[in-house]
């Protein structure tokens, strides 16, 4: 397989901001170039406190809370399990529709915010990462330094992992796209 991009590419070296700000201008840019976008990334409104982070549906629009707020002085983990779940399965019907529509899956990619600590424990968008992979829909993600060893064993050698560029993620896409079928 050597020159060949793998299915799954996963970016580092940034910060969550400009992670997240990449994953949504690589859906533009994808969408611009003909490419169907399905997945969710996260949207931090401008001066946004740490519970207002949302995952936005990139199909539907849709705005999942990512964090609930647990009230001054709570000390837990903010996630919002019932958020994730709702993005989790927006991406899982986004895949089953493209899927319904038949045909090749070359022109479409799902982006997923990212791997981290709540995916590596099989949880959060674990299932929309499985439902891309199970129809070999490409996926574009980020993942958190700290659970990079989860990460090397969740996705095998279907990923590789790129430092968090545009410039990276329109080579992976053009060698991917050239690579499949139709």
């Amino acid at each position: 397989m050597a020159g060949e991009r793998p299915l799954i590419l996963a970016l580092q070296g940034g910060d969550r901001e400009v992670i997240q700000s990449l994953l949504a201008q690589a859906a533009q840019r994808l969408r611009a170039a003909g490419v169907r976008v399905l997945g969710v990334v996260e949207h931090m409104p401008p001066g946004c406190d740490h519970e207002d982070v949302l995952l936005l549906d990139l199909v539907s629009g849709e705005a999942n809370r990512l964090h609930q707020s647990l009230g001054p002085g709570a000390a837990g983990c903010s996630l919002d399990p019932a958020g994730l779940a709702a993005a989790a399965a927006g991406v899982e019907r986004a895949i089953a529709a493209r899927l319904a529509e038949g045909g090749n899956l070359s022109d479409t990619v799902v982006i997923l915010s990212k791997f981290g600590r709540q995916e590596a424990e099989g949880r959060g968008l674990t299932s929309a990462f499985h439902a891309a992979v199970a129809a070999e829909i490409a996926v574009l993600t980020s993942v958190s330094p700290t659970v990079r060893g989860q990460w090397d064993g969740f996705a095998g050698d279907l990923a590789g992992v790129a430092p968090a560029t545009l410039d990276e993620v329109d080579a992976w896409w053009c060698t991917l796209a050239e690579a499949m079928p139709g």
